[in-house]
């Protein structure tokens, strides 16, 4: 124990907070001493390692580095790997799913594949790695520690944060000095003359007073909103009297259809009784505090009319930390998404379509309607078992769409459970969305795609060494094949 201390105290940084339970830190240790040890630490080992955490001269991650890579871990390793008749990508999906109850994501599949595969890594320092994340998160919920920051946003597309300062900072310098926004014509994308509702929006209305009048507004406002859309208001039992407002639109609107649940109901149960209700062959979701630019309808209405091939549309949008700012001033700070083209690997990965997309409504005959056991990512559920179907999602080079970071709002309450559901639902589909061929072991790759191709392939050592290396292979594969086929010499 005095060399593993020893060592512990020349190699970790000071952590940045203190953990002041010392049960909990005493479970950890127990824990990892049960993995990487495979016995228990005796009562003066616990003490050690609660007072390096407590002095603050350790992390609960050094902590686990440090016991898991002593001399006494690296003799137990040597004694066996983990499971060794599974596949390494088997073994990393259940790690996953098992420690942090979520799927593994691509990029980690691959990487942790090639640590084991070619960085001589033990598949116990995988599990080590997991628990001690699932260790650290957990010894912060016990201190509730807050999860979400109002002021701040993750910059969706990217691994960066926007703040509300920054943000601020470029809205005062630009002041009232910006150009209007005009709807977009497309001549090839034009709608059907003849008045009829194609698009049915939806909105969940909770304690939103003070944005009901701006929304009706805006909505009211798009460019195809009298002859071709329905707003379908679900009222889930708010306080604040909001539909005395929604009777005055109403009175000019008649296509704005109201709905006032009897009991507080979720967002999810609200869209579902809205889709239920819907007349239109397409659908969208309204936040009250959002904006969208006037020809947002029309925008994602006329890719789902010319493109039957497309089952859902998406788009980048701009962010906001005021929920008064217009969309043309919004669009002028500028700063905007970069979500990707969906694919199922990266959609399972951050859910890109979750800001205003719309979609056509015989999604829900064919994979259900949202589950409204979900508090904040019925949504994200909804889109994954939709790529499961084999369903097209078409994205829109043109942010025509504003999300206000709302410190009030669902996703940005310090409670909410949104991290926890969106885990829960990849490990519910990733089994589905995570190719058997990844997670095959290399020998198993080899054969399948020599049988699939008719043609024997063949990787050099450095070449196998590569983390994409059945990217590779994949590639050589297809070129051996093809050079076949027209009876020549690869090049």
């Amino acid at each position: 124990m005095g060399e593993v201390m020893g060592e512990v105290s020349a190699a970790v940084t000071p952590a940045p907070a203190r953990i002041e339970n010392p049960g909990e830190i005493e479970a950890v240790v127990k824990r990892i001493y049960q993995l990487s040890l495979e016995r228990t630490p005796s009562p003066e080992e616990r003490q050690l390692w609660i007072n390096e955490v407590l002095g603050n001269r350790m992390s609960v991650a050094g902590l686990v580095e440090a016991i898991a890579g002593s001399p006494e871990a690296d003799g137990v390793r040597q004694r066996g790997n983990i499971l060794p008749e599974l596949a390494n990508g088997r073994f990393i999906q259940f790690a996953y799913e098992d420690l942090l109850e979520r799927s593994p994501m691509l990029s980690e599949v691959v990487q942790w594949d090639h640590w084991l595969s070619r960085q001589n890594f033990a598949r116990s320092q995988l599990v080590m790695q997991l628990f001690a994340q699932r260790a650290a998160q957990a010894l912060k919920d016990a201190a509730q520690m807050p999860v979400h920051d109002p002021n701040h946003a993750p910059w969706l597309g990217t691994d960066r944060f926007i703040n509300i300062k920054e943000w601020q900072a470029k809205a005062d310098e630009i002041g009232t000095d910006y150009k209007p926004v005009e709807p977009k014509r497309y001549a090839s994308l034009s709608v059907p003359s003849k008045p009829e509702v194609l698009v049915s929006a939806i909105a969940s209305l909770y304690r939103g007073g003070d944005y009901i009048e701006q929304f009706l507004e805006n909505i009211t406002s798009q460019t195809i909103f009298a002859t071709h859309c329905e707003l379908i208001i679900i009222d889930a039992d708010s306080p604040e009297n909001e539909a005395s407002v929604i009777a005055r639109y109403m009175e000019r609107f008649p296509n704005i259809v109201y709905h006032r649940a009897p009991t507080r109901i979720g967002i999810y149960e609200a869209w579902n009784l809205g889709v239920e209700l819907s007349k239109g062959r397409y659908l969208t979701n309204t936040n009250l505090d959002d904006l969208r630019r006037s020809d947002s309808f029309e925008r994602q209405m006329e890719i789902l009319e010319k493109f039957p091939f497309v089952d859902v549309v998406y788009q980048d949008f701009y962010y906001s930390f005021s929920g008064k700012e217009s969309f043309a001033k919004t669009a002028a700070v500028g700063f905007k998404s970069e979500v990707p083209v969906i694919t199922p690997y990266n959609l399972i990965q951050s859910n890109s379509p979750h800001n205003a997309p719309m979609w056509r409504r015989t999604l829900h005959d064919e994979v259900g309607l949202f589950d409204a056991n979900f508090r904040s990512a019925g949504d994200y559920d909804f889109w994954l078992r939709c790529v499961q179907a084999g369903k097209t999602f078409f994205k829109v080079n043109d942010p025509h769409v504003v999300y206000f970071v709302n410190p009030e709002g669902l996703s940005t309450q310090p409670n909410t459970r949104g991290i926890d559901e969106a885990n829960r639902i990849t490990k519910r589909h990733g089994h589905k969305l995570l190719s058997s061929r990844l997670l095959s072991s290399e020998e198993d790759f080899m054969h399948e795609l020599t049988q699939l191709t008719g043609v024997p392939v063949e990787l050099s050592e450095a070449e196998r060494a590569s983390p994409a290396w059945r990217y590779t292979a994949a590639q050589r594969a297809l070129r051996l094949h093809s050079a076949a086929a027209r009876g020549r010499a690869p090049a």
